[in-house]
């Protein structure tokens, strides 16, 4: 099959894209010209965005474009995805481009490089071979960024909920109550308030001391276990998860877990609800198998309510496994998101009160 390649060029850059067209025709390559086609002033962007997107999209695998000092060319044709356009001015920076790069674009400068010495470039650019190796992981790096700044910002969930007098505790938990303690509007400089609540309110985190005598605080939970890709699971119609309803799901590679059931409608209630959904033994025991490094969901326990000895936070806690309680998962769809769970930094404390965002992942 006769290899083909693409070019263009503005008007400072005409007379070099003719020369090397005749090159590439005796090098046995089928060449298309997409302009421009003859010397009259035009704009370069609208010609390397031609040769820039049929690279792009596959339709050739290397092309070359033409320009005053190639300077501009270069800026336009590596806008474009997957295109990874050099700036070369002799063979050995057109060969690094191709081993090192796996460049599949070459610029050329028509006021900087003579007809001969393009020659030598253009030679050396399309003879070269990608090394791979450790250029390998490179080149994906930077289609990696390529295709994350591509979607621009990522959607961000707060699952977490905030906290007013209004608001559900656990059972024989202190209530809420947020005090005055200087007023603007009664002369003060400042609004200043005192909170009372308790370390397991809201949307909060369990340390390892919350269960188990001697265990750590919550300021020894390391970031590690916070922050990083979690998934989530949206189960409405689950009355309690047990090991079965896990096994049947893809957690393969899953470190970090966080389930969504009906107890989100219940979340804002101003009483709680004893038949809540939760975690059972067995599952607990299952998510230790899995190498969890954290577990949450989205009431204000994952131990079914009055359990006798607590289980599940005994088999979750003993195995480091850092528990999120008090999650609104409402409205978040089903899938993988990065993790950021900030719990106060309470020194030895049982838990805290935490503020948890789900950030879509690209």
């Amino acid at each position: 099959m006769t290899p083909r390649i693409v070019v263009a060029g503005d008007h400072a850059g005409f007379d070099l894209k003719q020369a090397i067209k005749g090159f590439l025709s005796e090098m046995g390559y089928e060449v298309e010209d997409v302009g421009t086609y003859d010397t009259f002033p035009v704009d370069y962007p609208e010609y390397t965005r031609k040769a820039a997107e049929k690279v792009a999209s596959g339709e050739y695998t290397r092309g070359i474009v033409f320009c005053g000092t190639g300077q501009g060319d270069a800026m336009m044709a590596n806008k474009m995805p997957g295109v990874r356009a050099a700036l070369c001015w002799d063979p050995f920076t057109a060969a690094l481009s191709r081993s090192h790069n796996d460049a599949n674009m070459l610029v050329l400068g028509g006021w900087l490089v003579g007809q001969r010495l393009a020659q030598e470039i253009v030679r050396a650019w399309l003879d070269t071979p990608f090394s791979g190796g450790r250029h390998q992981r490179r080149v994906e790096q930077i289609a990696a960024i390529e295709s994350q700044a591509r979607r621009g910002p990522a959607k961000v969930y707060d699952v977490t909920l905030a906290i007013h007098p209004a608001m559900i505790v656990y059972p024989g938990d202190a209530p809420v109550a947020i005090d005055t303690v200087k007023s603007i509007a009664q002369g003060d400089y400042s609004n200043v308030s005192l909170l009372h609540i308790g370390s397991h309110t809201g949307t909060h985190v369990d340390a390892p001391g919350h269960f188990i005598p001697g265990g750590s605080g919550v300021d020894s939970i390391g970031p590690e276990a916070l922050l990083g890709t979690v998934r989530l699971l949206q189960l409405p119609a689950i009355h309690h998860i047990d090991r079965q309803v896990l096994a049947e799901l893809d957690l393969k590679g899953v470190t970090r877990l966080l389930l969504g059931t009906r107890n989100s409608a219940m979340l804002h209630q101003s009483r709680m609800e004893t038949d809540f959904a939760y975690i059972s033994d067995d599952a607990a025991g299952y998510l230790v198998e899995l190498g969890m490094k954290l577990v949450g969901i989205d009431y204000l326990s994952v131990e079914e309510i009055h359990k006798e000895g607590h289980p599940a936070h005994h088999t979750l806690l003993a195995a480091g496994v850092v528990i999120i309680e008090g999650l609104d998962l409402s409205g978040v769809p089903a899938g993988d998101y990065e993790l950021l769970c900030l719990p106060l930094k309470l020194k030895d404390g049982d838990g805290a009160p935490a503020r948890v965002l789900l950030r879509e992942e690209k």
